[in-house]
């Protein structure tokens, strides 16, 4: 038993690993696991930092969309301004 559960979790690890390297749900898991609004600000905005290059428009939107909800008492100009500036520069990439 303890085979297959560990079987499951390395083929649910292989299969989560995106071909852009933006995975939206690493996003919303902070806001789910990291309680403290402050620390929740904190990686929210490390995460957009790293992952920011590997994002696509239509990924900035479903973060814009759900940031009220995800990230709470964390949410500030500082965040939102940071998915729009990424928002903006996705679709100068997407242009190319």
């Amino acid at each position: 038993m303890k085979w297959l559960i560990l079987l499951l979790l390395v083929l649910g690890l292989v299969g989560a690993v995106a071909k852009n390297g933006c995975h939206v749900r690493e996003f919303y898991g902070i806001a789910y696991t990291v309680h403290d609004p402050t620390e929740r600000h904190t990686k929210m905005m490390a995460w957009l930092s790293v992952n920011a290059v590997y994002c696509k428009a239509s990924d900035y939107v479903v973060i814009w969309n759900n940031l009220s909800e995800w990230a709470g008492a964390a949410d500030s100009t500082w965040i939102r301004a940071k998915v729009i500036h990424g928002y903006k520069d996705a679709l100068e990439r997407e242009k190319k």
